[in-house]
């Protein structure tokens, strides 16, 4: 009887969580010149800070589960930027920080590799902001810290209750957050350059905007990711105690 009710608990967590993300990714945008989307009508919104959290209470397919559905049911009220493939971009997110905490490292280094390559490689991408300080170096630190010996101790620093643990938190929160934004920013591209016709030039003068904005707006989401996630796993803990 044990695995049924333990995947049946997993399955209406997961329902519980896409009820939360939903409503989440429905509220107006938390800094509306810092998180507004550059060149298509969409927003980020309060339900990416909530993408760790998800994978630590629901786990790997339980968190892709919550963020497919409630992505999916938040359509009407938040729009369907990128041809109603709104839902990769957190996908990637909770998938990436599920293998993690699987111990799965090898599968999370690829997939964060190739979809790094994948933008890299692409004709509409922005190799370089300003200078030679290449568009994409906090992905790239996201990769090393993905590589780092960090990522290979998340699972026994989460069990702990000191700032190792937070640091686990952290790391989890910004590789996971990185993953999410390269897959948008290929989502962007698919969108703004292939299916509506834009030059290069176009999406080039895009990125040289982002580039300034997506450090802020990434670590804002780590920070407050880290915080949210922290704060529940030691409420956890002393419940359970």
């Amino acid at each position: 009887m044990r695995t049924p009710t333990t995947k049946s608990r997993r399955v209406a967590m997961a329902a519980v969580l896409a009820a939360v993300y939903f409503v989440l990714r429905s509220l107006p945008n938390p800094v509306p010149f810092l998180f507004q989307m550059i060149g298509i009508s969409g927003r980020f919104t309060a339900g990416d800070f909530l993408l760790t959290t998800i994978v630590l209470v629901a786990g790997l397919w339980g968190g892709v589960l919550s963020v497919l559905i409630g992505t999916i049911l938040a359509y009407p009220v938040s729009g369907t930027p990128f041809l109603g493939l709104d839902f990769l971009p957190g996908v990637a997110n909770v998938l990436l920080v599920g293998l993690v905490l699987q111990n799965r490292r090898r599968i999370a280094q690829g997939i964060y590799a190739a979809i790094l390559l994948a933008f890299l490689l692409s004709p509409y991408s922005l190799l370089f902001g300003y200078g030679y300080v290449p568009y994409a170096w906090l992905h790239i630190l996201g990769l090393a810290v993905l590589f780092s010996p960090i990522i290979a101790s998340v699972p026994t620093w989460l069990t702990r209750n000191d700032t190792r643990q937070l640091a686990a938190v952290a790391a989890l929160a910004f590789v996971g957050t990185m993953a999410q934004h390269l897959t948008g920013g290929l989502l962007y591209e698919f969108t703004v350059g292939l299916v509506q016709g834009n030059t290069t030039e176009f999406l080039r003068k895009s990125w040289q905007i982002i580039f300034w904005l997506y450090p802020a707006e990434r670590l804002i989401i780590v920070l407050v990711s880290t915080l949210i996630s922290a704060g529940l796993l030691r409420s956890i803990k002393r419940l359970s105690l």
